[in-house]
């Protein structure tokens, strides 16, 4: 089942959400632990992003979790897309796109596969603030050896961070 960290904070505080935490090991990204027990809940609090957590019931056990927001994104003319992709990314002065952001996706290193059952359900959320708010672009950044995983999901390579880690790939709505 998926949860808003939010409902989880009101259901059982910070104490209960860490403990919960300290149980998971992402299959793949260190990085992700860290953002998930240094970050999550204050960048929650804030409301600078909601996160979703996939919880087993039956074991109390954190399955993966996935983080949204909203973030811009400067995507210049020549970075690879089509001219029919850019047009339909409604850039404002500046080639600056409004996006949904999917700033964290990670499955924990016991299930295999779960990953895109995490996909799917945040495309699913985006998709209803979609009609809620309107907004057609959605990016990630991920890793090199992760953009032919994105790709199948229909999203485009833009460039790299500006800190050459990472790529910026965005999918149309």
């Amino acid at each position: 089942m998926i949860f808003n960290l939010s409902s989880l904070l009101d259901d059982l505080g910070e104490d209960g959400v860490t403990t919960l935490f300290s149980g998971y090991r992402a299959a793949k990204d260190s990085s992700v632990d860290e953002f998930l027990m240094d970050k999550a809940v204050m960048m929650e609090k804030k409301q600078e992003c909601r996160t979703y957590i996939a919880v087993d019931i039956e074991h109390g056990s954190m399955l993966g979790f996935f983080t949204l927001a909203m973030r811009c994104l400067k995507i210049p003319d020549e970075c690879g897309l089509s001219n029919s992709m850019l047009r339909k990314l409604n850039r404002s002065e500046g080639n600056v796109a409004q996006a949904f952001l999917l700033g964290q996706l990670s499955r924990s290193e016991s299930i295999k596969g779960f990953g895109m059952t995490l996909m799917d359900e945040a495309l699913t959320r985006i998709r209803e603030a979609n009609a809620i708010i309107g907004c057609r672009v959605v990016r990630l950044d991920c890793a090199d050896e992760l953009i032919g995983y994105y790709q199948e999901y229909g999203f485009h390579f833009v460039k790299k961070n500006p800190d050459k880690d990472l790529n910026q790939i965005i999918m149309l709505l």
